[in-house]
Order: C-alpha cells, then sequence, then structure tokens
C-alpha cells in the first residue's frame, strides 16, 4: 500500500493512500486509537489557538475529540455540532451541509444549550481534516444563527487546495488515481 508521510512536532506518521471515488485518493489520516499523536496534535493546536477565542466548537464526529481536549488544554468551554437530532434538542439550529467525505445532504446542528453557549462569544472553529470547506461553512452559519463570531479556524491537516483562511499542522495532497492503479 502506498503512503504519504507526515511529521507533527518531531512525531512521524505514515498515512495510507484510500481510494475516494473513482478518480482520487487520499492520505487517510486517522486519530482515533492513537494516543500520541492525540497528544501531539492537541499541545500543537493548544499553542497556535488565539488568546481572545471564549469557545471552541468542534463538528461531529472527528472534532468532538479534538474539541474535547483542546478545550481541556486551553481551559476553555466547548461546544458539539451534531450530525442528528436528539429527543433533548427543543429548540435546535439546523443547517445543511454537503462535503466530499460524505455522500448525500446532511446536516449539522446546535443544541440549545450550545447555542446559548456561542451567543455573543468569540468561536475558534476545530476539525481534523478541512477538504472542500462544506464542513467550515455550515458551522460559520450555526456560530452566526447563535450570534457568535467565528475568529479562528484550526484543523489537524488541510486537504487538497490549499487554505490561508485555516491554521492547520499539515497539508495533505489529493492524488489523482491512474487505471490500474491503487493511488
Amino acid at each position: 500500500m502506498n503512503v504519504h508521510s507526515i511529521e507533527i512536532n518531531g512525531l512521524r506518521r505514515d498515512l495510507p493512500i484510500v481510494p475516494v471515488g473513482d478518480e482520487v485518493s487520499i492520505a487517510f489520516l486517522k486519530l482515533y486509537g492513537d494516543l500520541e499523536l492525540m497528544e501531539v496534535v492537541t499541545a500543537a493546536l493548544a499553542e497556535r489557538l488565539d488568546d481572545d477565542v471564549d469557545v471552541i466548537l468542534g463538528p461531529e464526529s472527528g472534532g468532538i475529540l479534538l474539541a474535547h481536549l483542546l478545550a481541556g488544554a486551553a481551559s476553555k468551554p466547548y461546544a458539539v455540532a451534531r450530525k442528528k437530532l436528539r429527543p433533548h434538542m427543543v429548540e435546535p439550529i439546523r443547517v445543511p451541509v454537503t462535503t466530499i467525505g460524505t455522500a448525500g445532504r446532511q446536516e449539522l446542528i446546535l443544541d440549545d444549550a450550545d447555542a446559548a453557549l456561542l451567543r455573543g462569544r468569540r468561536i475558534a472553529l476545530v476539525d481534523e481534516v478541512v477538504s472542500s470547506g462544506g464542513t467550515l461553512n455550515a458551522l460559520t452559519t450555526l456560530v452566526g444563527s447563535a450570534g457568535g463570531k467565528v475568529v479562528q479556524t484550526l484543523a489537524v491537516a488541510t486537504e487538497g487546495d490549499v487554505r490561508p483562511d485555516v491554521d492547520s499542522l499539515v497539508h495533505l495532497p489529493v492524488f489523482a488515481r491512474t487505471p490500474g492503479g491503487d493511488g
């Protein structure tokens, strides 16, 4: 299997290159289950977190653990944008989202308590990988609908096009697939 190597604060990982669709492959970044990598990326993101951030917001699912750990490292509250409506959500804020990582229409949803937490606050968005920007756009809309303001966007990696609007630890290329090839 082909791999793409990354290094974050001296920690190296070889990411498998996997197909997504018929035309491209990506270097698959897996944080869950890699405690050492999670500790390193959390510390690195905490160093980059702006002092004027009040609340951290992460999307389900990859952003949940990052938001939790980053909030702990920075001693700041965090909120989670969910993908499914939950029974406790009385007046949720719902925004449609389309990403290249997941087929079909989805939603990101803020529950009442998280929306209240964001109101009038400066928000840092955090996610594992930012590619098309669909999730970031939906998160920004959620924050605005809740009355907050996005002041920073952090990610472990950007993918594909370079994203100057995202403070990321590494950049991952997208690989064109060749007929009969595996990457």
